[in-house]
């Protein structure tokens, strides 16, 4: 009786945990997580080490300092911006998915997504955040993922978009022959994904009798009930889509601004061709955070094209990882000021709608 009752109880743990979408450690797979990241590490390291060995240090803080003031401050501005809009599309679809939440606890959460984004060895991590901290009860969890990764979707349209665009513009330009062929393989695989999400198949796959046998797949289940159920609601998905090109406009001339900074001249097409290209590859699982990929994705397609020295293209990536980290200093605070208890935080906050709410105010159409 006691061996009985010991099998039922072990089993009623393993339902609750298949319940729970939790698994089991496996000490077989244990390793591979710590390797991942060692992997990606060394990845990000041999890419710095090929920056170094295109230029040196000395040659790049003399291009960070002959860096363009005016410019600098543009591009900050454009980053700004292009965080509010991605506040606002987030913030709307949250709605659509029953999550009702202040713009300004949305954008502090959004910075402290890139406050996780700088310190975790993922390009994920600040959706991750994101998603727990908009939870105020644990059954928010899944339409608090899911709208997270329907913001992810439906950007890729704009980067598309983006890429066409300067495909467009470029059609008779010589330096950018090279980046053609890559910049549609891009924009192919965008489109592929994206018809891949509005299409019946996904509420297929979290109907699955199949790959509901897996671990942790109920969870995941629910999250694809929520995006499937999304594809009805045809208004905020044109509205999340206009959003998204809009934000994806906010980065070619955040980065551009950027690059206008260091005294380089493209042509704004190229620069799309050039922004939503690194952009990919700093998405790409391989790198920390893109670390390194920013940069050589920069030293290839603007100095590997004679538009700018090495120094010059490197100090670009190095601009732009440096407002990431400036983000994520911003988003460290309101992490602070959201646990705090405190009048003083209580204080920030209400600051943070005080200046907040007008600015989106004034810009009803977004």
């Amino acid at each position: 009786v006691g061996q009985r009752r010991s099998s039922g109880g072990q089993r009623n743990a393993r339902e609750w945990r298949w319940e729970a979408g939790v698994t089991e450690a496996k000490p077989a797979r244990g390793w591979r997580k710590p390797l991942t990241t060692v992997l990606k590490i060394a990845f990000s390291c041999g890419l710095i080490a090929w920056v170094l060995h295109k230029t040196n240090l000395h040659s790049i803080g003399q291009s960070l300092l002959s860096a363009n003031p005016a410019w600098l401050a543009l591009a900050l501005v454009m980053g700004i911006a292009g965080t509010l809009v991605q506040t606002k599309q987030w913030q709307s679809l949250l709605i659509a998915v029953g999550l009702n939440r202040t713009i300004a606890r949305c954008l502090r959460i959004v910075f402290v997504g890139n406050t996780f984004n700088a310190i975790l060895p993922s390009s994920i991590g600040g959706d991750a955040s994101r998603a727990v901290y908009i939870a105020e009860r644990p059954g928010e969890k899944a339409p608090g993922a899911a709208a997270v990764a329907l913001q992810r979707l439906l950007n890729f349209p704009g980067m598309v978009l983006l890429m066409g665009i300067g495909l467009i513009l470029t059609a008779t330009s010589g330096y950018a022959a090279r980046v053609r062929p890559v910049a549609l393989v891009g924009a192919t695989l965008g489109l592929v994904i994206v018809g891949i999400t509005l299409s019946p198949l996904i509420g297929q796959l979290a109907a699955s009798s199949r790959l509901a046998r897996l671990p942790g797949w109920k969870p995941l289940s629910t999250g694809l009930q929520v995006l499937d159920g999304f594809r009805s609601q045809r208004a905020e998905l044109a509205a999340a889509t206009a959003r998204g090109a809009l934000f994806w406009s906010l980065t070619v001339l955040n980065q551009w601004a950027y690059i206008r900074a260091m005294g380089i001249h493209p042509s704004l097409g190229y620069t799309a061709l050039v922004v939503t290209l690194v952009n990919l590859a700093t998405m790409l699982p391989l790198s920390i955070n893109g670390f390194g990929a920013r940069e050589g994705g920069y030293i290839a397609l603007l100095a590997g094209t004679g538009l700018a020295t090495t120094a010059q293209a490197a100090s670009v990536g190095l601009l732009i990882s440096g407002q990431s980290l400036l983000f994520g200093l911003i988003g460290a605070g309101c992490l602070f000021t959201m646990r705090s208890t405190s009048r003083w935080a209580q204080r920030v906050d209400t600051a943070t709608m005080t200046v907040i709410t007008p600015l989106y105010t004034a810009a009803g159409w977004l």
